[in-house]
């Protein structure tokens, strides 16, 4: 009987490129391009800025703060700087840089004191600058409070996927570890999807098969955990060679979830190992000591680190 889960279908479709580009790139992403109707019915400004690097997060704050502060600047020096009173500057660019900081003071709501603004014009302008600043503090709390809250498998993975010697056979393997030392993942599953090109009537197709493993599911996951994926005559990979191996372009796509005791949420990971990451003929080295009380200790630094040997 045909394994149930050799039907399902893992969302790349068999119109796949059969080119030998990876699906799944190292940061979990799809190496997927797509062609919009319009570039803006598809883009979520708050998905974004939730899900963008920190380092670019606070580059776009930055540059808001300063783009904003300077248009309201503009506004008060070219609707007459004798609007705001108690100015101390004499020349041009001293006035405008006093009008820049205390644009900076209505925006956040700070107000020093020593300049203020007077007549109807640039009283309007400031309690509009006032809303603004409001509004956009509250958008950036909302925004800081969506990328702390946001749960995220933090895991890490060995750099290499190796072929190894496995109960007088082979086998397929990994190994990855929680990254994250505060936060603890329970009830963790594991899939692994194998693509490869398959000769079919002179034609190269991209087909998906999944792997068994010889275990796909742990409870805790306090250590490090080593995929296994025998290969037996049911496997795709059987009596293939190192080069038919390399040929049929061989790229492990890697699921995993599980539930975070931190978020109370589930949270999910995705990986992929091609052809040119896996090492054939080797096996791991233990990232496990004992110290004098006999605690376990474990170090992530070796987690990539394997031997090679003869089978």
């Amino acid at each position: 009987m045909k394994n149930k889960e050799e039907n399902k279908e893992i969302g790349f479709g068999s119109k796949t490129s059969s080119q030998k580009t990876r699906l799944i790139n190292k940061d979990g992403s799809f190496n997927i391009e797509r062609i919009e109707v319009s570039e803006w019915s598809s883009l979520s400004i708050y998905h974004a800025l939730v899900t963008m690097p920190w380092r670019k997060f606070n580059l776009i704050v930055f540059i808001y703060f300063i783009m904003i502060n300077l248009l309201f600047a503009s506004c008060y020096y070219f609707t007459g700087i004798e609007g705001l009173k108690g100015m101390e500057a004499t020349t041009a660019t001293d006035k405008f840089l006093e009008a820049f900081f205390f644009s900076t003071q209505t925006f956040t709501t700070v107000g020093f004191g020593r300049i203020s603004p007077v007549g109807n014009l640039t009283s309007s302008i400031a309690a509009i600058e006032s809303l603004v600043g409001l509004l956009g503090f509250a958008l950036a709390t909302g925004l800081l409070y969506g990328r702390f809250s946001r749960p995220v498998a933090r895991l890490i993975f060995s750099k290499n996927a190796i072929i190894a010697p496995f109960k007088g056979a082979t086998a397929f393997q990994f190994r990855l570890a929680n990254k994250m030392r505060n936060s603890q993942i329970t009830n963790m599953n594991c899939r692994v999807t194998l693509s490869k090109l398959e000769n079919e009537n002179g034609v190269l197709i991209r087909r998906f098969r999944i792997l068994e493993l010889e275990i796909k599911n742990i409870i805790f996951f306090p250590m490090t955990w080593t995929i296994n994926h025998p290969i037996d005559e049911n496997s795709p990979l059987y009596n293939m060679t190192e080069k038919e191996m390399k040929d049929a372009d061989l790229e492990f796509l890697i699921s995993l979830d599980g539930f975070d005791d931190t978020f109370s949420q589930t949270v999910n990971s995705r990986f992929s190992y091609t052809q040119e990451e896996l090492v054939y003929g080797a096996k791991w080295i233990s990232v496990f000591t004992q110290n004098e009380e006999g605690k376990t200790l474990q170090d992530l630094n070796k987690l990539s680190a394997f031997e090679m040997v003869e089978f």
